[in-house]
């Protein structure tokens, strides 16, 4: 652990000179360190403590190389994706730098279970990030603020708990202090978990603390928003799942329902809330970046569901749905960098008929929406049938109504930009558009793969997972091969997948001995009569949803709320300046208030 973090911090500064001399380096390297750390953490088994720079402070649990694995697969195609698309940025050195240095941030904080190790590598990772989001658009800068704020408040309720805590158990290994946590007083106990709890639910951009995504994601460069969706939001699900299993939640906590306790049930209420939020806002989202950026707060409310449920099925449906968010986040937003690379565009009314251009971003991103959608035979199904049987077997169907309004809606908002950018009329601009590189293909289609393959055979997956159960002390989910088992039946991947491959030939059979449909230019149509020859007029991808809009128009908004907050504080901050400025109204000021201290005798 100790080499693969040295590795990366150093492999920062390299990237940095050798970029200034070819950017497609930085990239490289990038390349290499997630290769290596992937090949090296495979073979560490868990429980491993080493030391770093002198001091005990790393320890791999099996929580913790779960989540690395998985970040590493996104650091991978994001590597490989911008050996080509960085030639579009202005600063390719202090991009190539900066990720290398997320990455080295990211890996740390899986390594420890030191809180004070943690906090530093967590802010590592935090500056990293920072400085990228506003590499590609000015306007970013503003997006830039909502991060670091909404991630500040996180990140200063983890520090004074982690001072809190070691001002009573004198040490900041997180283990120990989990033994002896129970003898603190009940209201220290809340108070320690919800200011930790705090900073897991900004970063994972679980409501009310989801504001900053859809600007961050929507406005940062085009493929570090694979990052920032695909794993950066997962750092925010490790923190919540450690402190969930690691403190004796289910003993610290009386049980309120279903056989859930309180803290637990406050969880997945903001996981319901979280997912109704972001299903609604992304269904009228005309930015495709913007859409799955909501799209990524209803699947971090799925996550904490899973994860807050703290047993045998639940849990593991979280810790899969993590691997499956971040597989499709990556894949989706991917697809979207390469139809920005060649179309210059991020909203949807702007775009259209990109499907034969762009075959292979197309399919990416229709593997990425069927999985995010939860639809079989892809690894999205599997995670989400895993937290609907929990909810079903303890009788949580308040929140299962949630679960199944989500699943559908997200079928509504990711079938907007399926239809908005690769289906429907091409625009006449975009004519000679053709498919990226093939270097920027090969990521693309290694997570389609992977997403299927995982899919019939989530064996491997589900292997690591019961390893985390097993160490903490929750019964291990049951699976033999590609059945997976539950109270109330069991699953088979592989029967279903055949299913769907019989279907599909069936198809294909029926579609070659069938006639053939006539091929018409665009412009040979009609409407009430008369001719369009402006074919960009059929295009229909403007207010897609009004009907639905309508619905919830002038609905209550968080993100104006703070923004009223903000506006507050600079007011507040206006005055203090005034009254402390040396003007000669200031003084007049002060002068009358000491005169009536005097009258006053004080």
């Amino acid at each position: 652990m100790q080499n693969v973090l040295l590795v990366a911090i150093t492999g920062s500064a390299i990237g940095y000179f050798l970029s200034l001399f070819y950017r497609r380096l930085g990239p490289v390297i990038l390349l290499f360190i997630s290769l290596y750390a992937f090949i090296t953490l495979w073979g560490v088994p868990s429980n491993t403590a080493e030391s770093f720079l002198g001091y005990d402070v790393l320890y791999l649990t099996a929580l913790g190389k779960y989540f690395a694995l998985v970040s590493l697969i996104v650091f991978i195609a994001y590597a490989i994706f911008n050996i080509v698309w960085i030639e579009t940025l202005k600063t390719p050195h202090a991009f190539n730098a900066l990720s290398i240095l997320t990455l080295a941030g990211t890996l740390g904080v899986f390594f420890t279970t030191n809180l004070l190790t943690l906090y530093i590598f967590w802010e590592l990772t935090v500056f990293a990030s920072l400085f990228i989001v506003p590499m590609s658009k000015p306007e970013a800068k503003r997006a830039a603020v909502w991060y670091v704020t909404i991630t500040a408040v996180g990140s200063f309720a983890f520090l004074f708990a982690t001072f809190f805590l070691y001002s009573k158990f004198s040490t900041f290994d997180l283990i120990q202090i989990a033994r002896e946590f129970a003898q603190l007083p009940k209201s220290n106990v809340w108070l320690v978990v919800w200011l930790m709890l705090t900073a897991g639910i900004a970063k994972s951009g679980v409501f009310p603390l989801h504001v900053w995504l859809r600007n961050v994601h929507g406005k940062a460069p085009d493929t570090f928003s694979a990052v920032l969706s695909g794993q950066l939001v997962k750092m925010g699900s490790y923190l919540i799942a450690l402190l969930l299993a690691i403190f004796p939640v289910s003993t610290l906590f009386s049980h309120f329902y279903g056989g859930v306790n309180i803290l637990s049930y406050i969880l997945i209420w903001l996981g319901n809330v979280s997912i109704l939020v972001g299903t609604l806002m992304a269904i009228k989202q005309n930015d495709m970046k913007m859409l799955i950026a909501f799209s990524t707060v209803a699947n971090s409310g799925y996550i904490l569901i899973g994860l807050a449920l703290l047993d045998q099925v639940g849990f593991a449906g979280g810790l899969f749905h993590v691997f499956n968010h971040a597989i499709a986040a990556a894949m989706i937003f991917l697809s979207f960098a390469a139809v920005v690379y060649r179309t210059g565009t991020t909203k949807i009314d702007e775009l259209g008929g990109l499907i034969h251009r762009m075959p292979i971003t197309f399919i990416t991103y229709l593997v990425g929406i069927i999985s995010l959608a939860g639809i079989p035979p892809t690894s999205g199904f599997i995670s989400k049938w895993m937290i609907f049987q929990s909810l079903v077997s303890r009788g949580m169907f308040v929140t299962e109504i949630f679960v199944f309004v989500g699943s559908i809606g997200s079928f509504l908002y990711v079938f907007r930009p399926l239809a908005g950018v690769f289906l429907g009329q091409l625009k006449s601009k975009h004519k000679d558009v053709r498919e990226v590189p093939i270097i920027m293909q090969i990521p693309m289609i290694l997570l389609v793969l992977i997403t299927v393959f995982f899919g019939i055979f989530p064996g491997q997956v589900l292997e690591l997972i019961t390893d985390v159960q097993k160490e903490l002390g929750i019964d291990a989910f049951q699976y033999e091969g590609t059945k997976l088992i539950t109270s109330m039946g069991y699953w088979d991947t592989w029967i279903v997948f055949v299913m769907f491959a019989v279907g599909f030939l069936i198809a294909a059979v029926l579609y070659l001995i069938t006639p053939k449909g006539r091929k018409i230019p665009l412009e040979d149509q009609y409407t009430s009569g008369e001719f369009l020859h402006n074919f960009d007029l059929y295009h229909y991808a403007s207010r897609f949803y009004a009907f639905l809009e309508r619905e919830y128009e002038g609905h209550p908004s968080l993100e104006k709320l703070y923004a009223s907050l903000v506006n507050v504080l600079k007011s507040l901050g206006k005055g203090i300046d005034y009254l402390v400025s040396r003007t000669a109204s200031a003084y007049v000021f002060w002068l009358g208030v000491i005169l009536l201290l005097l009258w006053k005798g004080w």
